[in-house]
């Protein structure tokens, strides 16, 4: 049964996740899967192999491009890339991809690579690290798709959400860029998102407000109504998330459970909208869900970034427990939090529920656990050493891999598409 989503029923929910979050344990509960040492240097090696394979592909472009005076593709290098990522799926046994369907995977590889193409025909400017932000979303949302028994596909809608991220989160994160300019530019999205017609007042807005005119063009505001309050939602997020920022004369802190409902608020709305844009409507429980999961991946996200936020004096959850002791409690309590929202989860495709959950799962506990290595500074040694079981590949390995892909994504910007 689909619920209405007011104002009081949105608090009701995530004060339901706050709840779930304050009663998760601190220490390890779950039985997480040990990989062996074998089988990491089976997985580096595997992942070298596809890394090395792509990067020849886009060479290759590169210098047809060149030659030819384009900057396209053709189908047989499309074809060739999803060869290199099916086989690396196909022998994968870390990450639970390749237990999904053959039908699945093809409508995720169709999704990515439409995506891929849409993306840089809307903005030409849009750099690999923008579109790979973007594109983080659109697979969240495919995974929603098909946990909902709803086809994985792109529509205009997800494209034009996932595309808003590099433009507003990209924008209020610039330290460059005042207060008085983000608040500006919050007030006036708000605005949009709520119906109003409004004049851009420069490029950026241009593209925002086009990619705003995307969902519409998709899902009729009075029909759909639920989707623009969460669309409303995500925004009040981000203007809260403002306070979180340093800014020189502003010595006043933000109290831990302000820091905490903040991180709701943005979290969980993010992902609430993907929810909605599956199909337009959503039950309690996929409301609840939505909710969970997007709180649970933006405190992956603090957590991925703590290192830098901390450097530069912003708040967040992670940073202030930096300031009292390490950082392993609140990621084992993160993790738990994580198995115990999947473990939950009931999918339309009983057939395929248990992979899929074991794919969230898994991958979402690999997103905390990359993010532990890379702050690594910021935990006990004994902890670091409890979490190496557990890790897909080495330490060593995780830390070469994020610079590779770094020199990678800076490569790719002119040879992509």
């Amino acid at each position: 049964m689909e619920q209405q989503l007011t104002m009081v029923i949105f608090k009701e929910n995530l004060e339901r996740i706050k709840d779930r979050w304050l009663g998760s344990q601190d220490e390890f509960l779950p039985e997480l899967k040990s990989i062996t040492d074998n089988e990491k240097k089976r997985g580096q090696k595997s992942l070298n192999s596809l890394l090395k394979q792509i990067d020849k592909e886009f060479k290759n472009n590169k210098q047809i491009n060149k030659v030819t005076g384009l900057n396209e593709v053709d189908e047989a290098f499309k074809n060739r890339l999803e060869g290199y990522i099916r086989g690396f799926i196909s022998e994968d046994n870390i990450f639970g991809l390749k237990n999904l369907s053959e039908e699945r995977k093809k409508d995720f590889f169709r999704s990515t690579e439409e995506f891929l193409e849409r993306s840089k025909t809307f903005d030409q400017s849009l750099s690999m690290e923008d579109i790979g932000q973007a594109l983080r979303n659109v697979w969240i949302i495919n995974i929603l798709q098909a946990v909902m028994g709803e086809r994985v596909r792109l529509t205009s809608a997800i494209l034009g959400y996932s595309l808003l991220y590099p433009y507003t989160d990209n924008f209020l994160d610039d330290s460059n860029i005042n207060r008085e300019k983000k608040d500006e530019f919050n007030d006036r999205l708000m605005r949009r998102l709520k119906g109003e017609r409004l004049v851009p007042l420069n490029l950026h807005e241009e593209k925002v407000y086009a990619l705003v005119e995307l969902i519409e063009k998709d899902f009729d505001r009075e029909e759909y109504s639920e989707l623009y309050q969460a669309l409303q939602y995500i925004n009040l997020g981000q203007i809260e998330s403002v306070k979180q920022q340093y800014s020189p004369g502003n010595i006043a802190s933000i109290g831990r459970e302000e820091l905490l409902d903040i991180s709701l608020l943005k979290g969980g709305a993010s992902v609430l909208v993907d929810g909605y844009l599956v199909r337009g409507r959503l039950t309690p429980e996929e409301i609840d869900f939505s909710l969970g999961y997007g709180f649970m991946l933006q405190l992956g996200d603090d957590l991925q970034d703590v290192e830098e936020d901390y450097k530069l004096k912003h708040e967040t959850l992670m940073t202030s427990d930096i300031s009292k002791t390490s950082l392993d409690s609140i990621s084992t309590k993160l993790i738990n939090f994580t198995v115990n929202l999947i473990d939950g989860l009931s999918c339309a495709d009983k057939k395929e529920e248990l992979y899929l959950k074991e794919l969230i799962k898994v991958n979402c506990i690999m997103l905390v656990l990359f993010s532990v290595v890379k702050a690594k500074g910021y935990f006990s040694s004994e902890y670091i050493n409890s979490l190496k079981p557990y890790l897909p590949y080495s330490i060593d390995y995780i830390e070469g891999l994020r610079e590779k892909i770094s020199k990678w994504y800076k490569r790719s910007d002119s040879s992509l598409l």
